[in-house]
């Protein structure tokens, strides 16, 4: 049973990534792959080997679920499908962007609220996706105007990128002492 603690996230890891392709072109695996692939190796060392009580991270990632929100809304009000566009070199239309980020990202978030609260494998690694997504991932808006104009340039999401960041880092640095604890029990006693 074990073996499906890890091939659940990969296949979950993958199918997202696909269907963000199809949505947003390259950008879209590029950005889920690398964030799918940090929180399976942060889920290695934490949840998969210590189920540590998910009640101390709920909050945070609930948290975190909301300051996303509020920043997709941004993306949408400054035309962030322009900026997946000219990333991947791919036309995003807004239909494919709020497709992806503002209805299907915020129902698979909330479903992993509910597999964590549950305990369950794949929801440790719903845990440390989002939180190596927010944290990794949103920082790649400061990157964005540099790659696309060469200088800081305002784009969309930026003025809000920071918002899921501060719960998701709380809520990595909680996870990491959880796991610490239980590791720490495991060798002493």
């Amino acid at each position: 049973m074990k073996h499906l603690d890890i091939i659940g996230p990969g296949l979950l890891v993958i199918g997202i990534g696909l269907f963000s392709y199809f949505l947003l072109g390259i950008i879209g695996p590029v950005v889920i792959g690398g964030a799918g692939t940090g929180g399976f190796i942060l889920y290695l060392k934490t949840g998969y080997k210590y189920r540590f009580d998910t009640s101390k991270v709920i909050i945070s990632y609930l948290l975190t679920i909301i300051f996303f929100t509020i920043h997709v809304y941004e993306e949408y009000i400054f035309g962030f499908n322009e900026v997946a566009s000219s990333l991947s070199g791919t036309v995003v239309t807004q239909k494919e962007f709020l497709t992806f980020a503002g209805f299907f990202a915020p129902i698979m978030w909330v479903t992993g609220a509910i597999l964590i609260i549950k305990r369950w494998a794949v929801g440790y690694y719903f845990l440390t996706f989002f939180f190596v997504a927010m944290t990794i991932a949103e920082l790649t808006h400061f990157i964005f105007p540099f790659v696309l104009y060469g200088e800081w340039k305002y784009t969309a999401g930026v003025a809000t990128a920071a918002l899921p960041l501060i719960p998701a880092w709380f809520g990595l640095i909680i996870t990491l002492k959880e796991t610490r604890k239980l590791k720490y029990a495991k060798e002493i006693g």
